[in-house]
């Protein structure tokens, strides 16, 4: 009987052997890879997915932790993000794993729009992927400012809302074992009218001029960026590593130029049911202005020092049967910019108090936010070219939630936090002092303290993978220290997006946004802004597994409302188009 159990004992063994040595080898021949979602819906193919093989470079924060009670669905957004309104069209879709199929898109709408892309994997094995994506979405079409909203506009004025934007990135992704190699290679081309309303719109009007096209006012970004990566795929026995550098350059149409250098480590070493992590983050940024600066008089002097700042973030992790827990610190340190350094805590958990329906979880932290042209030029890209933002920081990030399964397929998700921030920044509409005339760009206005409250409510409902419904709202009341409002911030969020299959062939998506009591402030007058009524609807149908039409419509009731003071959307808008797989 022992000879009998020892014998066993090595046969199962050597099986177990041969099957890890197979799955090992496995391993070293799979490419693993994140996936980088474009802008916010796409029309979907069953049979291809659009991807970008390796995602940007984003700076590590220990962030309010998704909470794994069940499966979420990503819910099919078509809110666009800009204005002009072309990216209700520019898609979002289902993220695949893996794609060999080389994927092309074209679409046009009113307003003069355009959309354009094409994803091909020039080359392509079991360790090795290079590919190449390029993508244009513009409009050219006209907005038409009215009395309605600025009532000192004797009739109304069509402006052309230029916005052009072309992008294309190239990656190389090498897979070593269970590590990887990647690189890639972007660039960014913006090009935009300030097309919104301001005092020279006015006497246009006065004069009985009724369009423009606003050609001298023009403004484009030019965007840059390189990264070398390499990274563990996951634990190597018991360390996890992930390294970057990433060059970034940032040049708008005034020779305004901005370099940032963001290194990144990142390391784990896992225990039984604990992990010891930490982060570094090292920003460069460097700063160059024309030979002639004059128009660039910043308010404040400090912010022409080029700088450096680095983070650390070590923290210890521990799960159990019953929850999880976060422990740490986080630290900023800047070189060359006349700021102290900031500590600030980084504590997380999570309590399961009945498995698989309701969990609660808090959490206290902090961090520092380098602004830079890059990310802010984003947010809002008729910022003053002589305006430069500076950097925020938040000593206090805390917050508390309930996650609870309401039914079967319904999660919901409720919440409440508070932040205290120093040096917060809002955006008002430029203009001068000793005329009275108000511009069409803006400058940046600080609080040097202030507090935020938000609370806030997920639901998420989804039926057998064919109908997606997702709601959130939230509240957001600051208490400013010295303005008289957070200008250009909404009190209330509300976003519900459903999506529905009806067959395997046809897909419908609705959507709906709400931003309600926002404020900006000209020539020293506090303006209510209208409450923002987006309402979206798409629809997809696949021909061929090769061949997919959509159609998107976004603001269908035409509402009148503006994404900064002076800046109105387009009303309806309508884009079709066809993607191929080939």
């Amino acid at each position: 009987m022992r000879r009998l159990f020892t014998t066993l004992s090595i046969i199962t063994l050597s099986v177990s052997s041969y099957a890890q040595t197979a799955e090992t080898e496995k391993q070293d021949t799979t490419i693993l890879k994140n996936i980088e979602v474009v802008k916010e819906y796409n029309p979907v193919i069953k049979e291809v997915g659009k991807i970008s093989t390796m995602p940007d470079l984003k700076e590590i924060k220990t962030e309010r932790k998704k909470l794994d009670i069940s499966v979420w669905t990503t819910p099919y957004s078509i809110k666009p993000s800009e204005i002009p309104t072309l990216d209700f069209a520019t898609a979002e879709q289902d993220p695949k794993k893996e794609t060999k199929e080389h994927y092309a898109r074209l679409g046009f709408g009113n307003y003069k729009s355009f959309l354009g892309e094409l994803y091909t994997p020039i080359y392509k094995n079991n360790r090795n992927l290079l590919d190449f994506h390029i993508l244009h979405n513009s409009s050219f079409g006209d907005v038409k400012l009215t009395p309605k909203l600025y009532p000192n506009l004797p009739d109304e004025v069509k402006s052309q809302a230029t916005n052009n934007d072309t992008r294309a990135k190239a990656t190389y992704v090498r897979s070593i074992k269970n590590k990887e190699l990647s690189t890639f290679l972007k660039v960014n081309y913006d090009l935009l009218k300030y097309y919104g309303y301001d005092s020279n719109m006015q006497e246009l009007a006065e004069k009985g001029i009724r369009e423009t096209d606003n050609d001298s006012l023009k403004q484009s970004f030019f965007r840059l960026g390189a990264n070398f990566r390499f990274k563990s795929k996951d634990f190597i026995s018991r360390w996890k590593y992930d390294f970057q550098t990433n060059y970034l350059l940032f040049k708008n149409r005034d020779d305004l130029s901005e370099h940032t250098i963001h290194t990144l480590l990142s390391g784990a070493y896992r225990f039984d049911n604990s992990s010891l992590y930490l982060n570094f983050d090292m920003y460069n940024i460097i700063m160059g202005l024309p030979e002639s600066n004059d128009k660039f008089n910043f308010e404040r002097g400090e912010t022409l020092n080029n700088y450096t700042l680095i983070k650390l973030a070590p923290n210890y992790y521990f799960s159990g049967e019953i929850g999880e827990i976060t422990v740490g610190v986080k630290g900023a340190f800047s070189i060359n910019q006349g700021k102290k350094g900031a500590v600030t805590p980084d504590v997380y958990g999570k309590v399961r108090l009945i498995k698989n329906l309701l969990y609660v979880y808090a959490g206290v932290t902090g961090d520092y936010t380098v602004n830079n042209y890059q990310e802010i030029t984003k947010e809002n890209p008729y910022i003053s070219s002589d305006t430069r933002i500076e950097d925020t920081y938040t000593p206090i990030d805390a917050y508390l939630g309930v996650t609870l399964k309401i039914a079967q397929r319904v999660n919901m998700d409720l919440h409440a936090g508070y932040k205290l921030i120093e040096n917060p920044y809002f955006f008002i509409n430029r203009y001068d002092t000793l005329t009275g005339k108000i511009s069409n760009t803006f400058d940046v206005i600080y609080d040097k303290k202030a507090g935020l409250l938000n609370a806030g409510l997920s639901l998420n409902y989804n039926w057998k993978e064919r109908l997606d419904l997702h709601f959130e709202g939230q509240y957001n009341k600051w208490a400013l220290n010295e303005l008289e409002e957070a200008w250009h911030k909404p009190m209330w969020n509300l976003n519900f997006q459903s999506s529905y299959i009806a067959t395997d062939f046809l897909r419908f998506r609705l959507g709906y946004q709400l931003e309600a009591k926002r404020y900006a402030t000209v020539c020293s007058e506090k303006i209510a802004l209208p409450n923002t009524h987006d309402l979206c609807l798409g629809v997809d149908y696949k021909l061929f597994n090769w061949l997919n039409f959509f159609v998107n419509f976004d603001n269908i009731i035409g509402q009148e409302y503006e994404s900064w003071y002076g800046y109105t959307q387009h009303r309806f808008n309508v884009m079709g188009g066809a993607s191929v797989v080939f």
